[in-house]
C-alpha cells in the first residue's frame, strides 16, 4: 500500500500531512495544534481536575470550525488486548474509506518503529507526562495517557481523533506498539473524534501572533517522521 502521508510528532499528536504537499503549507495546522495543547497542558498544571481535551478544543474552536464531533467509550473484554492505535483507527476516523485505510497502515507502521526512534520518545513524554519521571513499580498510582490522531485533509481542513484513558501502567518506549488488557484499563478508555476547517477569517489576524508565540517551542516539540514509500515493504523489511 502506497504511503500518501508524511507524518509529524506534534507534541502528542500525530499528525499525517499529504505526501504531495510541503509541510511549510501546514504551518497554521502545526502551529495551531501546538499552540491548542501547550494551552490545556498549563491550564491542567494550575487545575489538574480539569478536561484536558475540553481546553485544547476551546482554544481551536476560536479558528477552526467544527462540522463532525462524536464521542465513544470503549472497554477491552476480558481476555483480550488492544493498543492505542486500535482504539484511534475508528470508523469515524477521517470521511473516506481509503483515507481509514491508508490511515490504518500508517498508525501501525509507526507501531513497528524500533524503541530507538527519537520522534516516539518527545510522543511518549506528551501521551503520558510522568512516563519519564515515575517508576515502573508504583502500579497503584493511576496515570492518564492521552493521544491525538489528526489526518490534514488539506492546509485548512483536518479530522482527528483523541484517545484519553487511566491505567497504573508506565508507558513502553514506543507507546503505540504497547498491549493493553482489560485490567490494565481503569474505567473506560475515550474515543473523541471530530472534523474541522480553518476560517481564515477569524484566523488570518492573529496568525503572526500565534506563529510568534510557539516560535521558540517548535524545535522542541515538532519532528518529521519519513516511512517508506511503499507501507507494506516497510512492514515487510522490519522484520529482517
Amino acid at each position: 500500500m502506497s504511503c500518501d502521508y508524511l507524518i509529524l510528532i506534534v507534541a502528542g499528536a500525530v499528525v499525517l500531512v499529504p505526501a504531495a504537499d510541503k509541510p511549510e503549507r501546514y504551518q497554521d495546522l502545526i502551529n495551531s495544534l501546538l499552540l491548542a495543547q501547550l494551552a490545556a497542558n498549563k491550564q491542567l498544571e494550575k487545575t489538574p481536575d480539569i478536561g484536558w481535551y475540553d481546553v485544547y478544543m476551546e482554544f481551536l474552536d476560536k479558528y477552526w470550525l467544527r462540522y463532525f464531533r462524536a464521542r465513544v467509550d470503549l472497554s477491552v473484554t476480558q481476555g483480550d488486548s488492544a493498543s492505542v492505535v486500535d482504539w484511534v483507527v475508528a470508523p469515524e476516523f477521517g470521511e473516506a474509506v481509503e483515507q481509514r485505510v491508508v490511515a490504518n497502515a500508517v498508525m501501525r507502521r509507526l507501531a513497528a518503529l524500533p524503541d530507538s526512534e527519537p520522534a516516539l520518545g518527545l510522543l511518549r513524554g506528551y501521551m503520558q507526562k510522568s512516563a519519564s519521571d515515575a517508576s515502573r513499580d508504583h502500579s497503584d498510582v493511576s496515570r492518564t495517557v492521552r493521544l491525538l490522531a489528526v489526518v490534514a485533509n488539506s492546509p485548512m481542513s483536518m479530522s482527528s481523533v483523541y484517545i484519553e484513558f487511566e491505567t497504573g501502567r508506565i508507558l513502553a518506549d514506543n507507546p503505540l506498539a504497547e498491549l493493553f488488557q482489560a485490567e490494565d484499563i481503569r474505567g473506560s478508555v475515550c474515543r473523541r473524534s471530530a472534523s474541522a476547517n480553518l476560517s481564515e477569517a477569524l484566523y488570518g489576524p492573529v496568525r503572526k501572533a500565534i506563529a510568534l508565540k510557539v516560535q521558540d517551542r517548535r524545535e522542541a516539540n515538532v519532528a518529521l517522521l519519513r516511512l517508506a514509500e511503499d507501507v507494506s515493504a516497510k512492514e515487510n523489511s522490519a522484520g529482517t
